[in-house]
């Protein structure tokens, strides 16, 4: 009997275990989605940016009276394939800063992505936001405060030339974090429960997840994520308390 009950245990404890590594993955997911939306986007900048597609069709113009219709079209065929090619070399490169565990992107900027929202709006306008949630279970007195993550990659292969031609780095598009809970332990959080929307507009608002659990030392960055949480909560505080 007691075999049977360490045993229901065991595979009970494995389970959370499981859950919470779910959980903690699908906050990751999303952040690595956006990098590597910022990875292509300067991949497509640096080929279709209105200047760069301008200049190509006057080039392609002045030489089609002395190449001929097919050498132009072989040109533009080899433009696309060098877009394509610059996809594959953009996957390359990238995957290991996106996707390895002890890369920079994990470890620090992970949680250095976690913002105030006073950053991207007046507070107001957020508490004057309606809210909801995928599960149907966020109330707006649930919330103990809003931030914004905005993902950054600099190290892109394309990085640089989208620079130049725009004159700024890309940022990802930005979520929305809801900080609905937390655990304390001496003055320190050892957890958080946030609820993550895939964006900043309106209509984002009515987009929560549902609750994710993140635990200090859990996953890559968790770490990060609650302190910022907590430094942006002690502020809040403070600035409550100066009024």
């Amino acid at each position: 009997m007691s075999i049977q009950k360490s045993g229901s245990m065991l595979v009970l404890g494995l389970r959370i275990l499981y859950v919470r590594r779910v959980i903690v993955e699908e906050y990751l997911n999303l952040y690595h989605q956006k990098l590597w939306e910022i990875a292509y986007e300067n991949l497509v900048t640096t080929f279709f940016y209105p200047n760069t597609v301008f200049w190509l069709v006057l080039f392609l113009i002045f030489l089609y009276g002395s190449l001929g219709k097919k050498r132009i079209l072989l040109i533009i065929a080899s433009y696309f394939f060098l877009f394509l090619l610059g996809g594959v070399a953009e996957f390359v490169n990238s995957y290991d800063k996106i996707m390895n565990p002890n890369s920079i992107y994990n470890k620090y900027f992970l949680y250095d992505s976690i913002v105030p929202v006073e950053s991207h709006f007046q507070i107001e306008y957020v508490d004057e936001q309606p809210l909801s949630s995928v599960d149907g279970e966020l109330k707006k007195e649930d919330v103990i405060l809003f931030a914004v993550s905005a993902p950054v990659h600099y190290d892109g292969l394309f990085t640089d030339t989208a620079y130049l031609l725009t004159g700024e780095y890309r940022r990802g598009k930005s979520s929305l974090v809801a900080l609905v809970g937390y655990e304390e332990k001496d003055g320190e959080w050892e957890s958080v429960d946030i609820r993550i929307a895939p964006g900043i507009e309106e209509k984002d608002f009515q987009k929560f997840s549902k609750v994710l659990h993140i635990k200090k030392d859990e996953a890559e960055g968790a770490t990060g994520i609650i302190s910022k949480l907590q430094k942006f909560y002690e502020k809040k505080l403070e600035s409550e308390k100066n009024r």
